[in-house]
């Protein structure tokens, strides 16, 4: 590169800032030639202040808090070149604007899906020896000597996966050693030659709901998902499966999986949840068989992200091919974080 690249860092003020750009993520840069701007406002900045502090960038980094990169923002940007999001899903960044300006876009989503996959496979294992039914959490009483052949290996079980994002590549990845009896997928953009890939059977979701074990939401929240597990598909799951969710609560129609827990149907491990911070008074709270984690599943690793943006930039810059571009049909099916709070 004959010129130090112009690069902007949405990233705001306090604790997600010092998660992310770190001494080691500052060298990088370094290293690569990249001049990093980080955002010095206190707050919100308003869009016509983005589209100043945006204007002069030949790569923007974007995080959780970023606006959708429009014409109102890149309108004064007639150099920008890519944009490298720092979190999971760029579907509340991106716009038709941007990809129509020819303008690439990466993401370290692959790197936040291997955290929640590792969770994932955790909370695999632990559905399986069916945890909940005879061990001991700290003033819960002694283990159940009783329940303790309840416990059943992967091997025994069919593992399904709703979704065939990053995540779920990583947990088959993950899981495969251990050879659940069948690997069931559903998601409508999974192609005959993938499915024989990674060794799993493509299904339709009241096939993957009726079959499985062991379920995983993973899917990406859109209009088209959002709710997609309803009363009548809950139903239908086997007695004693389990249910287990680190994709968006509103995947699962929430009256119909409170009903379906109390029932003692089903059981279900949670990370992420209709009211986030869930407070003490939340229904879920206290239902025997239910495991609720604070949304936690891709925390660890964050210090990941930015490098993994920065190597992207600079194989753009240098002309190489990108391994973490997201396309406009990607996009399309990513969270969309506006239907999160709308259950």
């Amino acid at each position: 590169m004959d010129r130090e690249i112009n690069v902007f860092f949405t990233v705001p003020r306090g604790e997600i800032r010092k998660q992310l750009w770190t001494p080691a993520a500052s060298e990088l840069a370094r290293e690569f030639g990249f001049s990093v701007h980080l955002n010095s406002f206190e707050g919100s900045p308003s869009m016509d202040e983005w589209a100043e502090l945006l204007s002069d960038a030949d790569a923007v980094i974007t995080t959780w808090g970023a606006p959708v990169l429009g014409e109102q923002v890149l309108s004064r940007n007639p150099g920008l070149k890519i944009v490298g999001h720092a979190a999971g899903s760029v579907a509340n960044i991106v716009s038709p604007y941007l990809y129509d300006r020819g303008i690439r876009v990466v993401t370290a989503n692959s790197a936040m899906a291997r955290s929640v996959a590792e969770w994932n496979l955790m909370m695999t294992f632990v559905a399986a020896r069916n945890l909940l039914k005879y061990a001991s959490f700290g003033s819960g009483g002694h283990p159940d000597s009783g329940t303790r052949d309840s416990a059943r290996s992967p091997s025994e079980l069919v593992v399904g996966i709703w979704g065939f994002g990053d995540v779920a590549r990583h947990l088959i990845t993950m899981l495969r050693p251990f050879a659940p009896r069948r690997f069931l997928v559903h998601d409508p953009y999974l192609s005959e030659e993938a499915a024989m890939e990674f060794g799993v059977e493509a299904v339709t979701l009241e096939q993957l709901v009726v079959q499985s074990d062991i379920l995983h939401a993973l899917t990406g929240l859109t209009a088209e998902t959002k709710g997609g597990l309803d009363a009548a598909l809950l139903g239908k799951m086997k007695p004693g499966a389990t249910l287990i969710n680190a994709g968006r609560a509103a995947l699962i129609v929430e009256a119909a999986l409170l009903e379906a827990l109390r029932s003692g149907r089903i059981s279900a491990i949670l990370d992420v949840h209709y009211r986030e911070p869930v407070r003490s008074d939340d229904p879920f709270v206290g239902v025997p068989n239910v495991i609720m984690t604070p949304h936690c599943a891709g925390r660890p690793g964050r210090d990941h992200y930015v490098p993994l943006v920065l190597r992207e930039f600079d194989r753009f810059f240098r002309g190489r091919p990108l391994r973490h571009e997201i396309t406009r049909e990607r996009a399309l099916n990513m969270t969309d974080a506006r239907l999160v709070g709308r259950t």
